[in-house]
């Protein structure tokens, strides 16, 4: 197919580019100063999370083979080994990537450095390059693994490929949450406690965990999520097609252009992302970098826009009419533009709602007066309000969708939101990474013209990290319910047999409903196991390490950072089983109908939710801010600690309660899409 061989070549473009990226970036030379002890500091801990965390994600990878293995046996069933191969390349593609990128970055940093000493523009290129080659490598791997087993063996490995990236995911956003979390509130809990010992020093060995914890978040965590959501919206519409062709709902003719679509709607999007990175270094150039992010993804929606309407406009009219296809019309084009046009106007209510930059995280920072209970009244009262214009987008985004081509244009409209994915990750990599810059500026340089730069760079990215969190919420619920879609539509399921209400089906729907809830409570419980292991190890290492106080030695970061992920990744123990064998045991145990149900209530419970976490959180932190940037009485405030206080559950809910809702339901549905594949 010319669409396989078009994705291919355009993804290895891709990869491509991010390659020339790194060596741009390696071959820059510079001797070792300060800035090399810090990042070489904060690299150990970034490396040690990594071995950690892949370790697991390793063993469970297989403990999950293994029960479903004798599960099928148990159960007479036919055990797919292809399928579980499948699934074990997709998770470890998916971590040997981003595990090995998010380890050759922090080298990066003295190089960022030493561009900062001379004008903005040229510390601000190498910046943009590196946290484009995270995208632009991460997306063209994955892309290139998937379109070979496609061209090689259809549909059908997609699914466990699918299956793998989305576990792998789990693991890596949710730990490195975890992870997160847990060290920022151990660090700000030890503040408190040992007013005495440095605070934001290369000493402590808490600050230093916390920057390697927040770029590993953010990064490794927030790409794993995106991916994982993008790679399922495309699995969506190659089902519809496949299922669409098995059933007969289109004709002979239309199954090849049906199932290239989201094929050239990819390599579109890849155009789109390669252009875009061209016209912000067109714009650095001339010194116009105010707003390069957000520029960079007008860009690549302009192009993904205008390139998919040629594509679509050749259509032939489909005749038949279902609920799959359209009760009235076909029209793809208006559900691609309905998911371009909503995530753009979700985006930005997320940004309205919580960004420094509007009165919403200025009218939170002046409740800071009133005390801690008020900050967080006010963050309450915001995230669940959200929840109208969250739910009112997405509503109006699906039924435009659905109306224009059925349950396939919600998949489009999916795909459309996604197709971006390696712009937005390039987005959302900037602050992370700009914020660790300039907190290793701070402890390494006493230039005011690095710190200086290394700032701006730190505004730069505030500006977009409120389409973060909101962004992956609306996508991740979207791109299961497709793939939910897709699949019954494929396994030819009528809908009075899947929603015939029962006991079983009500034990299921209640079952979906809590476990989520319950997973997460688990999760706050290894928080606050983590948060004292924190406390107990920074004081430790004050006490035990003779001549660290006086700064004649350096912190154990890889001790404190390997027990540290130990607690992390076992505590991911429980929630992992509570939302992986629950649903394994209700299909094959139960019946297909009750697993359904199972997911449907997982996505009832994780609907509203994800998103007011998410954006009480976001308002918090940006709160803070505005704080530290000297209004309202600035750090010196008799009222600070309020704050302080506040931003510690503003963490929890934007870092690890709301992303894991995301992944929960994602997670879950994919499974319910392997288990269907593996009963029919």
């Amino acid at each position: 197919m010319i669409s396989i061989q078009l994705l291919f070549i355009s993804s290895l473009i891709l990869g491509c580019l991010g390659i020339i990226q790194f060596i741009i970036i390696n071959n820059i030379k510079l001797k070792k100063n300060e800035s090399h002890k810090v990042s070489s500091l904060v690299k150990d801990g970034i490396k040690v999370y990594g071995l950690r965390s892949f370790s697991s994600i390793l063993q469970l990878l297989t403990y999950t083979s293994i029960i479903l293995y004798i599960i099928c046996i148990i159960l007479e069933k036919k055990f797919l080994w292809n399928q579980i191969g499948a699934f074990f390349l997709g998770g470890l593609s998916m971590s040997i990537t981003l595990f090995i990128l998010t380890s050759i970055i922090p080298a990066f940093i003295p190089k960022i450095l030493e561009k900062s000493k001379g004008y903005f523009n040229e510390s601000i290129i190498i910046h943009f390059n590196t946290v484009s080659m995270l995208g632009f490598i991460s997306i063209s791997i994955l892309l290139i693994i998937g379109t070979c087993l496609f061209y090689l063996t259809s549909y059908q490995l997609l699914i466990g490929y699918g299956l793998g990236i989305v576990f792998s995911s789990f693991f890596t956003r949710i730990g490195g949450g975890l992870f997160k979390v847990s060290s920022h509130v151990g660090l700000g809990i030890t503040k408190i406690r040992s007013p005495e010992l440095p605070y934001e020093d290369v000493r402590n060995t808490g600050y230093l965990v916390n920057i390697s914890a927040d770029y590993t978040h953010k990064l490794s965590g927030f790409c794993s999520d995106i991916i994982g959501s993008f790679f399922l919206s495309i699995l969506a519409m190659i089902l519809f097609a496949f299922a669409f062709e098995k059933h007969m709902i289109i004709n002979e003719t239309l199954a090849p252009y049906f199932k290239s679509l989201p094929l050239h709607i990819i390599s579109i999007s890849i155009i789109g992302s390669i252009i875009g990175y061209f016209f912000v270094h067109f714009r650095i150039k001339y010194h116009a970098f105010q707003n390069i992010l957000l520029e960079n993804l007008y860009v690549a929606l302009l192009i993904c826009s205008v390139g998919t309407y040629f594509i679509m406009a050749t259509l032939e009219p489909i005749k038949t009419i279902s609920i799959w296809t359209g009760l009235y019309t076909f029209k793809p084009y208006v559900a691609y533009m309905a998911g371009l046009i909503g995530i753009t106007l979700i985006c930005y209510t997320s940004e309205l709602l919580t960004s420094s930059k509007f009165k919403t995280a200025n009218a939170c920072a002046q409740e800071t007066e009133f005390g801690t209970a008020m900050i967080h009244f006010f963050s309450i009262s915001l995230g669940l309000k959200s929840n109208i214009l969250y739910l009112t987008y997405l509503l109006i985004t699906c039924i435009i969708a659905y109306l224009a081509a059925g349950f396939y244009g919600i998949s489009i409209a999916t795909l459309a939101m996604l197709s971006v994915s390696s712009t937005i990750i390039t987005i959302n990599s900037f602050s992370p990474l700009s914020k660790s810059v300039n907190k290793i500026a701070n402890l390494s340089s006493s230039s005011h013209t690095i710190l200086n730069h290394t700032q701006k760079m730190n505004q730069l990215g505030n500006s977009t990290i409120a389409i973060g969190n909101g962004y992956s919420a609306i996508t991740s619920l979207l791109a299961t319910c497709s793939v939910c879609l897709a699949t019954f539509c494929l396994a030819g399921y009528r809908y009075e047999n899947l929603f015939s209400i029962n006991m079983l089906w009500v034990l299921g729907l209640m079952l979906g409903t809590m476990i989520p809830l319950i997973a997460s409570g688990f999760l706050v419980n290894v928080v606050q196991k983590t948060i004292k292991y924190f406390v107990v190890e920074i004081k430790r290492q004050f006490s035990e390490i003779p001549f660290l106080k006086e700064g004649k030695a350096n912190p154990d970061i890889i001790k404190c950072t390997d027990k540290a992920v130990c607690y992390c990744m076992d505590g991911l123990i429980i929630p992992g089983i509570l939302i992986t064998f629950i649903p394994i045991l209700i299909g094959y145990l139960l019946n297909i109908a009750t697993l359904l149900a199972f997911t449907i209530g997982a996505l009832l419970s994780c609907l509203g939710l994800a998103y007011y976490w998410s954006i009480a959180g976001d308002v918090i932190s940006n709160a803070k801010t505005q704080i530290n940037n000297g209004k309202y009485g600035g750090q010196s405030s008799p009222f600070y600690n309020s704050i302080e206080q506040s931003n510690h559950i503003g963490v929890l809910y934007k870092d690890l309660l709301g992303p894991s809702l995301s992944l929960f339901i994602k997670f879950i549905t994919i499974l319910t899409t392997v288990i269907i594949i593996f009963l029919i």
